[in-house]
């Protein structure tokens, strides 16, 4: 088994010093029934700000290219805008008449057979909602809480672009592949893993309540023990960062499950975009198959 490494990042405020990266790999290990035991933990980074004349995207930079290469990177914190934040024209000809690929993808999809109940309950708005959400508000098959793309996070995806573009910037210094940033989305990746692993959060839903002031780190911790016992995680008793203190900061936490689902889309257990997604300006928020989840429950 190739162990290839695989990080997570958690990006904080660019002015904030809670940015935090985990990084995990194969076991190696494999549990009674063939199946692997899951992912290890490598390394953790917390609490990355600037330091000195360092900005903290310099030493995110640093670790990147210092740890790699890594199969997969991926960030929980949108790496796309809504199609009318990112047009450049001149002139606005109106949603209806825009030739842009993604506006045209947005209203498409809204016109699918079932949408209508969706559609009665907001409309497609290219100025403060993504494809992705779209495609979400479309389906019934699909649960979305909140929007991926807000004002509260509005800051991230800057930052998070902008680092795409500190990356890129690596090619021109020995590197082949440069890191290429991709995006999940935790609180929804926390709900598939709560049913997955049979783990109750009471009366609030597992994407509340992990984050919930009262019951928050007993739930976060529940999550991580029951990924081990499931065969998602693995404990490594030789490593000096041991998974099962991960549930003490939400930053951390969240850069663990970001890292989770790294390593399953570099094993190809993640949802792939559907026909013309990427095309239509891409944006794909990165989520587990659960259907090929090993479950020992």
């Amino acid at each position: 088994m190739i162990r290839t490494p695989c990080a997570g990042i958690h990006l904080s405020g660019p002015n904030a010093s809670k940015t935090a990266v985990v990084v995990l790999r194969p076991s190696g290990q494999s549990g009674t029934n063939g199946e692997t035991t899951g992912f290890e933990l490598v390394r953790v980074y917390e609490k990355i700000g600037s330091f000195g004349n360092l900005f903290s995207d310099d030493r995110l930079f640093g670790i990147l290219t210092r740890e790699g290469p890594f199969g997969s990177v991926f960030v929980d914190c949108p790496l796309t805008v809504p199609p009318c934040v990112d047009c450049v024209r001149p002139a606005c000809p109106g949603v209806i008449h825009c030739d842009d690929v993604g506006v045209a993808w947005m209203l498409s999809v809204a016109e699918r057979p079932g949408a209508a109940r969706q559609r009665r309950r907001r409309k497609v708005n290219p100025q403060g909602q993504r494809l992705w959400d779209v495609l979400q508000l479309s389906g019934s098959h699909s649960k979305i809480q909140d929007p991926t793309y807000n004002s509260n996070n509005a800051p991230l995806v800057v930052r998070a672009r902008t680092l795409q573009r500190r990356l890129n910037s690596s090619s021109g210094a020995g590197v082949v592949d440069p890191v290429k940033l991709m995006e999940t989305n935790v609180p929804m990746v926390v709900d598939k893993i709560a049913v997955h692993c049979g783990i109750s959060s009471g009366s609030q839903m597992p994407s509340v309540a992990y984050r919930n002031f009262e019951v928050g780190y007993d739930f976060r911790r529940a999550i991580i023990q029951a990924m081990v016992r499931s065969g998602l995680l693995s404990d490594n008793p030789g490593s000096e960062f041991r998974i099962g203190s991960l549930h003490q900061s939400m930053e951390v936490f969240h850069a663990l499950i970001t890292a989770w689902v790294a390593c399953l889309q570099n094993s190809g257990k993640t949802s792939s975009p559907v026909d013309g997604f990427v095309e239509a300006g891409g944006g794909w928020v990165h989520l587990p198959e659960t259907s090929l989840l090993p479950n020992f429950r």
